[in-house]
């Protein structure tokens, strides 16, 4: 089995748009590129599934099976953008959720 991403990214899938597939792998985009992928396969796509297909076998690396992914998946208009890495303001701490295991105030 080859490597992972360094980063994943989501590619939107389905009739409607409506499916998102985290990309995480070599084989992963291999499987969308045969099964899935929305447009016509064009000259771009078939470089794309020799690159991904020899990062598998690893004679790419795998850095550059990502990158020419990202960039078909692009094209095709299915890439979607970053998520938010986090929705609260920077230098939010989050409550304890957690009580301390001493006995509460009316046990005592």
């Amino acid at each position: 089995m080859s490597d992972q991403f360094s980063a994943h990214f989501r590619v939107s899938l389905g009739r409607a748009g409506n499916l998102a597939h985290a990309v995480t792998s070599p084989e992963k985009a291999a499987e969308i590129l045969a099964t899935d992928w929305p447009t016509n396969w064009t000259a771009k796509h078939l470089s794309v599934r020799k690159a991904v297909l020899k990062a598998m076998e690893s004679a790419y690396t795998v850095t550059t099976a990502r990158k020419a992914f990202a960039e078909a998946a692009d094209e095709a208009g299915i890439l979607l953008p970053e998520p938010p890495k986090s929705v609260a303001r920077e230098g939010f701490k989050s409550p304890a959720w957690t009580r301390s295991k001493g006995k509460l105030k009316r046990d005592r």
